[in-house]
């Protein structure tokens, strides 16, 4: 198909069996492998013929933990060398892989950037989210005279507050949720995320 020798080819075409740990299923029919198969000889298909542009989509769907890896390794190797597209839904393994990252909406470009530059869009530090007993207390009013240091919202029953000292300002967050007659239930501390960028610029409107 690609017009290339036919030497070359099954070289090229051991070497990405290699990579893709297919070499034992090398002389099966392709509809006889598994799932998780079929996606990492698709990749290795795509690769043939050595281009210098490498457009993928979702290349990770449907693998398993330790295929997904392999998978992210062997792109993140390619991408010293090559222009690698990649379509996802999956704001982690954009994070992971990508050093450049556009979100698109409806068909427009709303940004482009590092995932970094990102993620400081939407508020350096790290995010505490609280999920309440009870959504419909006046939490946001709890901690209203914390705006000066960090962004406060509420979706749901879950409180969630950015800002870049959290861990320190977590005692006294719990103090005005307490001092409020507010019981708190799980607590958790994670880092920004382009899951937050995606959602802060696309809403929360569930997409067809």
């Amino acid at each position: 198909m690609y017009g290339i020798q036919a030497g070359e080819s099954r070289q090229r075409s051991m070497h990405l069996l290699e990579k893709m740990d297919l070499v034992e299923k090398a002389h099966k029919l392709a509809r006889t492998l598994s799932g998780g198969m079929q996606r990492r000889l698709n990749l290795a298909m795509a690769l043939v013929h050595d281009p210098e542009i490498v457009i993928l989509d979702e290349p990770e769907a449907g693998l398993d933990p330790q295929s997904r890896v392999k998978v992210r390794e062997y792109i993140k190797s390619l991408a010293h060398i090559k222009t690698i597209i990649l379509t996802t839904h999956n704001m982690d393994e954009a994070e992971r892989l990508a050093d450049r990252v556009a979100i698109i909406d409806h068909g427009e470009l709303l940004v482009l950037d590092t995932p970094g530059a990102l993620k400081r869009g939407v508020g350096e530090g790290d995010v505490l989210e609280i999920t309440l007993i009870d959504k419909n207390v006046p939490a946001l009013a709890a901690l209203d005279d914390m705006k000066d240091r960090a962004r406060v919202t509420m979706t749901g029953e879950i409180l969630q507050v950015r800002a870049l000292d959290i861990v320190n300002l977590l005692p006294l967050i719990l103090e005005r949720l307490n001092e409020a007659g507010i019981q708190p239930g799980e607590v958790r501390l994670r880092e920004n995320s382009l899951e937050d960028v995606f959602i802060r610029m696309t809403g929360r409107r569930l997409r067809e």
